[in-house]
């Protein structure tokens, strides 16, 4: 599960690690706000304002903006908030304070499930193309398993790893990611950061709160098909658009509602492929802390605001009061993914004819 970066530099926060003053806003009625807007003022400019969504390339997409007066900020502001990146709508804005710097730094926590240990990826050359330097210029990245790696790194950030690692374990992170770690004469600034958390641990984790839970609870990639995709698990939702590609169809996004998905993040994940104007909705649904029936009353939901032809393979927990609810609703549900797929062909192939 991703998590929004405002969560995620909160949780930073907690663990004394420092990030720039910044203020959330979710909504455009809270731009008129006098409140809001004293404490924009307050913060001090100039500013970078945010687009908080899941995606990556938010900067080339448009999504940070900058700011050197307050009115600036709430005009900005108000595009942001109706600007989607990437196909993906923001849960808010994060206006914080421009922190100046002598250097930008990568750093990374990562599980290797192979390795079955944690690796650190340490580069002095961070910022927004990170990437191109790591393919480039391969000597200017430090990669290996943690334990090995951590007094390789400059002192200056060394006791923010070791912070970090306390995170990734405590928090059950599956990745941490700050890019880019500012440097500064006080020491180093986590000027921003991708937190993933691992779906298994959702129950134990409450700082995931329900109101996060609602805005953060699915992973969405736009892609260029016509057959919406939606699955619990990575893997699952993967393996759906390969069959799917393999029979000729062309899928429309990569959808995961992550575990123990509850029947609202269900509804507004199926609502949110429906948007993209799809043919038809693929539902893969394996049922382990993700419970069926939850599924099913929003697949119930949604066939009461919405026509678009939904295919159901549904398992696991509850499935039997699932597949109740969408019996009422008079939705097949398919027993495997094979039958699930051949059915989404032949109503293809019949609709061309």
């Amino acid at each position: 599960m991703k998590v929004y970066e405002y969560v995620g530099k909160r949780i930073l926060k907690s663990y004394g690690l420092k990030i720039p003053d910044g203020l959330l806003i979710r909504e455009l009625n809270e731009i008129e706000n006098e409140e809001i807007r004293r404490k924009v003022e307050e913060l001090g400019f100039p500013q970078v304002l945010k687009s908080q969504v899941l995606v990556g390339g938010r900067m080339k997409a448009g999504g940070v903006m900058f700011s050197n007066s307050c009115e600036e900020s709430l005009e900005k502001l108000k595009v942001l908030l109706k600007k989607k990146i990437r196909g993906e709508t923001p849960a808010g804005i994060l206006i914080e304070k421009a922190v100046p710097h002598d250097l930008e730094w990568y750093i990374s926590l990562s599980i290797d499930r192979d390795m079955r240990d944690m690796i650190l990826i340490f580069s002095e050359c961070g910022g927004v193309d990170v990437e191109e330097v790591s393919s480039s210029n391969p000597d200017k990245v430090m990669k290996g398993v943690f334990d090995e790696m951590v007094e390789k790194l400059p002192t200056v950030i060394r006791e923010s790893a070791i912070t970090l690692k306390k995170i990734m374990v405590e928090r059950d992170l599956t990745l941490i990611e700050i890019n880019p770690v500012g440097i500064t004469k006080q020491g180093p600034i986590m000027l921003d950061v991708v937190l993933h958390l691992d779906d298994n641990a959702l129950y134990r984790q409450r700082w995931i709160g329900k109101s996060d839970r609602s805005m953060d609870l699915f992973h969405f990639v736009k892609l260029d098909g016509d057959i919406g995709v939606i699955g619990c698990g990575a893997g699952l939702v993967m393996a759906t658009i390969d069959g799917l590609i393999e029979l000729g169809c062309k899928p429309a996004n990569f959808l995961d509602v992550g575990g123990g998905a509850t029947m609202d993040v269900t509804l507004k994940a199926l609502r949110k492929v429906d948007e993209l104007g799809v043919r038809a909705i693929v539902m893969n649904i394996f049922g382990g802390i993700t419970k069926c029936d939850e599924i099913a009353r929003a697949i119930a939901k949604f066939t009461t605001e919405s026509e678009t032809k939904l295919f159901v393979r549904m398992t696991g927990t509850n499935e039997d009061e699932g597949r109740e609810i969408l019996k009422e609703c008079k939705i097949d549900i398919y027993n495997t993914m094979d039958e699930l797929l051949e059915a989404v062909v032949k109503w293809l192939k019949e609709g061309e004819k």
